[in-house]
């Protein structure tokens, strides 16, 4: 799991640290840079898996923007500072300095996997290609024993130092030994979604991440893949079991006769009659288009273990979001899912158990400079309003002061 991130000079955000449970919600004002932190892991995200050009940025559901407006500009910080981005983990800790590319304002540069490539360069020269015993030692302070397994292997490589594809072995090595350190799919595969009514609807919409786009694409395509697979039928009852949350559905259905350019949901209405037809996914509400989403992102194995969603309350009725938050936790444990979703809904608060450390409640903020800045709210066993009440009546922050 991931237990916190650090984030610098990143738009709104010059420094914060965030540390997570599994299930985590931010609330705010707008504008107050809950979008911004989401974008600022991405962009971590992006740098850890090495792509740092605007079409991978672009797909992780960051908003794009020229590279000066990427970085924070506020009036006591105006030298250009790279972003940084460090991600903590149980056994590893991934640490990102990110600057823009002068020869392409499209393309950002990870400087510290240059830095890191130069030291494994230099590294491999004093111990397997330099000859002198004690620069070796006083390098890393080995004992002699391991000071004598290095001489094995010093020795072994000695005879190929003036070889050409000794050298050109050495060169493409260092980047790939660099990429396994520095990698972490968990961390590389966060995504931001931002799910549309509209996207969701159209579900012949292709997407160019599988199985889910960031606005919805591809859940049809997925639920198409996975309902005439015996190994995955579990999935596909957990995902309709899910949206019983919704009063009125029965079930849903995918045709047998589908033809392979074909896109077809039937869905059943528990209360209408059960000699009428069912009908499909242009004629449902957008209620159980984002229900089936949510289950989808949770429940697949397929999709990202570590992702965000922005504005998770989309077309939710208020006590429906209530449970929608204590399901979504409940998935996010049992699926071994690691997730921060932004609201504007009190009502999502009512959700969250504060008991468990793995549910946590972040307020975000900006400071008398502008600066993005985070505050987690603790379980208090003295309070007796509930958390939508405490929040829409001030006591935690995160509400316009400015009317």
């Amino acid at each position: 799991m991931i237990e916190s991130i650090q984030i610098k000079n990143f738009k709104s955000v010059v420094d914060l640290n965030l540390e997570l449970g599994s299930f985590n919600v931010l609330i705010g004002e707008n504008g107050c840079g809950k979008s911004n932190i989401l974008e600022a892991i991405a962009f971590g995200a992006a740098a850890n898996a090495d792509k740092l050009d605007h079409e991978f940025l672009g797909s992780r559901g960051i908003r794009l923007t020229n590279p000066e407006f990427m970085v924070s500009a506020f009036k006591k910080n105006k030298s250009k500072k790279a972003i940084e981005i460090e991600f903590r983990t149980e056994s590893y800790d991934y640490d990102y300095q990110i600057v823009n590319d002068l020869n392409n304002q499209k393309k950002w540069i990870n400087k510290n996997k240059d830095l890191a490539n130069s030291e494994m360069k230099n590294f491999f020269k004093k111990f397997f290609i330099n000859i002198d015993e004690n620069s070796k030692k006083d390098f890393l302070g080995v004992s002699e024993s391991e000071l004598h397994s290095l001489n094995l292997v010093s020795e072994a490589i000695q005879p190929y130092h003036a070889d050409p594809e000794f050298k050109k072995f050495v060169s493409q090595m260092f980047p790939e030994i660099m990429k396994n350190i520095s990698s972490n799919s968990k961390i590389s595969d966060f995504i931001i979604y931002s799910p549309e009514q509209s996207s969701l609807r159209k579900f012949d919409e292709t997407t160019q991440i599988y199985p889910l786009g960031v606005k919805g694409e591809g859940v049809f395509q997925y639920l198409k893949e996975i309902a005439f697979e015996n190994k995955n039928k579990k999935i596909l009852d957990q995902i309709k079991s899910n949206l019983q949350l919704l009063d009125w559905y029965e079930n849903f259905e995918l045709p047998e006769n589908l033809l392979s350019n074909e896109y077809a949901l039937k869905i059943k209405d528990k209360y209408i009659n059960s000699t009428l037809n069912l009908f499909d996914q242009r004629s449902t509400n957008e209620g159980f288009l984002y229900l089936l989403f949510y289950s989808t992102l949770f429940i697949s194995k397929s999709t990202p273990s570590f992702f965000a969603i922005d504005n998770v309350d989309a077309s939710f009725n208020p006590k429906l979001c209530m449970e929608l938050t204590k399901n979504l936790a409940f998935l996010a444990k049992k699926h071994k899912k690691q997730t921060i979703v932004t609201t504007q809904n009190p009502a999502i608060l009512d959700g969250l158990n504060l008991k468990d450390e793995n549910q946590r409640l972040f307020v975000v903020s900006r400071n008398v400079e502008g600066h993005t800045r985070v505050e987690r709210i603790n379980y208090n066993e003295n309070r007796s309003m509930r958390l939508s009440e405490i929040w829409t009546k001030g006591f935690i922050g995160g509400l316009p002061e400015n009317f």
